[in-house]
């Protein structure tokens, strides 16, 4: 699929946009995106910056 530093993405099945911070091979770090596209803001907690497998994600069309 091929994403950009800056994306905004989402884990697919989950709601929470998160921006991506870093792109190795397959392998994507993001981060939690504040404020979400709802205008809360969202904790930094232990699954606020993770690194997952591109195939978990899916581009957040509604986030800018």
């Amino acid at each position: 699929m091929g994403f950009l530093s800056g994306d905004a993405v989402r884990l697919r099945g989950s709601t929470v946009v998160y921006k991506v911070v870093a792109v190795n091979s397959n392998l994507v770090t993001i981060l939690v995106s504040n404020p979400q596209p709802d205008g809360q803001y969202l904790p930094f907690t232990s699954t606020a910056l993770q690194t997952v497998d591109e195939s978990r994600l899916e581009t957040a069309d509604d986030a800018s």
